[in-house]
């Protein structure tokens, strides 16, 4: 039923999962920011892979490739392997979200910090042709005014790495894009891949959660939990709850972490399962 799964041994770096488990590296995550906005980082606050926000109000939660922190700024930054035609609109939610998060911490408008979201494309969203895209909001009649608002929007068009006159974020982008590994940073990237792959509880972490390449992110154990999430009704959790438990592969506490229900619901339904079974 869930053969969309990519096999944990022919994951890369752009895969969604093994992205976010490289990227929890500090330095190696901090190497990626300078060398995709060309500027020198000092340190960086807790890499979160997957941060998930979950807004106060009913609406849509998301949940973040890598997202992190320095002094002065927040980052986001995406994967995208399949063009989806929803980045204009997906990273305005995103960006409206890390400033929600930042305000429900208790600062003030004037406090938030520099928020940057960064896409990283296998296509060319735009069909421009161009190696990164630039966005900010401007004025229509006159691109003069600055608005100052600190966020910024910047999509990566790997396809077009060719174009990219530095060296190292060329070489960076073609790795994305290609898979070949021609710097010193992105063969560093690709062994870390490589000794990732050999620890067995990533392995198991990657097949209980059914975490895979964002091309078939809507099928798969991952769908049923978003599904039963965002649906927020306890009739499709508990339904999505005797799936897994059928499929005998998820713990209960994995099952409940990610359906969103109480352990002791899932033990109860479990329980309700080996009593009609028996």
């Amino acid at each position: 039923m869930y053969k969309t799964i990519k096999p944990f041994e022919e994951l890369t770096y752009h895969d969604d999962f093994m992205f976010g488990v490289v990227m929890q590296d500090k330095d190696i995550c901090r190497e990626v920011l300078e060398c995709l906005l060309g500027i020198k980082i000092k340190r960086i606050k807790y890499p979160q892979p997957q941060k998930s926000f979950d807004p106060l109000y009913a609406s849509h939660g998301i949940r973040l490739d890598v997202y992190v922190e320095d002094g002065n700024r927040i980052y986001d930054v995406e994967i995208q392997n399949r063009d989806e035609h929803d980045i204009g609109k997906r990273s305005r939610y995103y960006q409206s979200m890390m400033d929600m998060d930042s305000l429900l911490k208790g600062q003030n408008y004037e406090d938030l910090k520099e928020s940057i979201v960064i896409f990283l494309c296998r296509f060319d969203p735009f069909k421009k042709r161009i190696p990164c895209y630039n966005v900010r909001r401007i004025c229509e009649e006159d691109t003069g005014v600055n608005l100052d608002d600190a966020a910024l929007l910047k999509v990566f068009n790997c396809t077009a790495y060719e174009k990219v006159e530095n060296e190292g974020l060329r070489a960076f982008l073609k790795f994305i894009q290609t898979d070949e590994a021609e710097s010193d940073f992105t063969r560093r990237l690709d062994d870390m891949v490589e000794r990732k792959k050999k620890i067995e509880e990533l392995k198991q972490t990657y097949l209980s959660w059914g975490l895979h390449d964002h091309d078939v992110r809507r099928e798969g154990i991952r769908e049923g939990m978003e599904k039963g999430i965002e649906k927020g009704a306890e009739e499709k959790a508990v339904d999505t709850v005797r799936k897994f438990l059928a499929m005998n592969v998820l713990s209960h506490e994995q099952i409940a972490q990610g359906v969103g229900l109480p352990l002791e619901k899932v033990q109860e339904i479990a329980d309700q399962l080996r009593i009609q079974n028996a």
